[in-house]
């Protein structure tokens, strides 16, 4: 599960990547810090988005590094929200790097029913309730 977890993120670091590298300011898909991660510091940094995300305190930063290469980041809760599905999600931006790779984007993760934090781009916050309306005049 790990594997597959670890596969989407990397898909989704290395399409925020892809968009920079087609406008001309990044780097190719290859340079991206994520390309160079082990197994083990995906294990780390799951094990931060998990910590980052139960915590909900918006705007805290978690540091993470895998002692063994010096591979890290930092992940920060950007905002907490329901989805509109109804399920408990959060928007997190995250800093990355391996070895003199540098990345950064902004990932959204939601809540599965085990209670594992998996990554969802097309979760969009549940709509503000409508204002109640405003009470008739009294003649």
């Amino acid at each position: 599960m790990k594997i597959l977890l670890a596969t989407c993120v990397v898909a989704s670091l290395c399409a925020s990547t892809v968009a920079t590298a087609q406008s001309n300011l990044g780097k190719n898909v290859r340079d991206a810090p994520t390309a160079k991660f082990t197994p083990e510091d995906f294990d780390v940094f799951w094990a931060t988005i998990d910590q980052v995300s139960n915590d909900k305190i918006v705007g805290k930063v978690r540091i993470w590094e895998n002692a063994e290469n010096g591979n890290g980041g930092s992940i920060k809760l950007l905002r907490s929200f329901t989805s509109q599905d109804e399920r408990d999600c959060r928007r997190l931006h995250i800093e990355n790097h391996a070895n003199t790779l540098k990345g950064t984007s902004n990932m959204t993760v939601c809540v599965d029913p085990q209670g594992r934090w998996l990554m969802d781009a097309d979760a969009r916050p549940k709509p503000a309730p409508a204002p109640a309306p405003a009470p008739a005049p009294k003649p």
